[in-house]
């Protein structure tokens, strides 16, 4: 008796589906179209200073808006490998807008933090003839290297150089918010 009902309703399933119009039949498309960029927005999501603009991965639709701000020079902080995942050459880009370029890798055991590292982003700060962008991937990087910029060569505390990190998200610290309860951060006694 039940496979006889299971039957029927199967049938009368078949047959209501065959009575719909060909409209009804169709699956509804609900994917959009993919939506373009059409206005880079990397400057109002970065830490943007008299001289520098601190951030993640530019896009090849900033170099006009980095530009249009008075960058001159971009400092990628992303190793080689990271770059190859990227799908424009950054370099290229950068240079045909009429910007300069230079990679610093960090990241890894290939490319470690290093004084070396802070004083050659030093000496691109020297030298700079316009705003530069120092960029990683999410800006975590590049906000540390400043942080370092802003003790070693701008005489500031180490809390004051973290704080300057708020709005790339680097302060107040995890932990900070983990506990509920501020933290110091200074030099350790030797």
């Amino acid at each position: 008796m039940l496979r006889k009902i299971l039957i029927v309703s199967i049938v009368g399933a078949v047959a209501a589906c065959a009575a719909l119009p060909q409209a009804q039949l169709q699956p509804a498309t609900t994917a959009a179209a993919p939506i373009e960029a059409t206005k880079s927005t990397y400057i109002d999501k970065s830490l943007n200073l008299d001289s520098l603009i601190v951030g993640g991965q530019i896009q090849a639709i900033d170099v006009e808006a980095l530009k249009g701000a008075g960058v001159t020079r971009v400092i990628n902080l992303r190793t080689p490998e990271e770059m190859q995942t990227l799908g424009f050459d950054e370099g290229a880009a950068l240079n045909a807008g009429g910007l300069s370029y230079r990679q610093l890798p960090l990241g890894g055991p290939d490319f470690p933090y290093s004084p070396e590292l802070l004083d050659a982003f030093a000496a691109e700060m020297a030298a700079a003839d316009g705003k530069i962008v120092l960029h990683c991937a999410s800006g975590g990087r590049a906000g540390m290297v400043y942080a370092a910029w802003l003790v070693k060569y701008q005489g500031k505390t180490p809390q004051q150089a973290m704080r300057s990190l708020e709005s790339l998200g680097g302060w107040p610290l995890p932990m900070e918010k983990l506990l509920a309860r501020p933290l110091v951060v200074d030099f350790a006694q030797p």
